[in-house]
């Protein structure tokens, strides 16, 4: 088990999940166009998905390593 691994993969989990209730709470406040807006939601998508996806590798590894 490495240590390591697995804290950073438990900061990249809480980080991705910290980004998605932020942005599900900011969104409603934000004045822009609904293009921009289905482009701003699917860059959050994108980098909440890598977060926790990594975060979970990396927590994975760590326990099996």
């Amino acid at each position: 088990m490495n240590v390591e691994l697995v804290a950073f993969g438990a900061i990249a989990l809480a980080a991705g999940a910290g980004l998605l209730y932020a942005a599900r709470q900011l969104y409603p406040r934000l004045d822009v166009s609904d293009d921009a807006l289905v482009s701003i939601r699917l860059l959050t998508a994108l980098i909440v998905g890598v977060l926790l996806l990594g975060g979970a590798g990396l927590v994975l590894v760590g326990i099996l390593a």
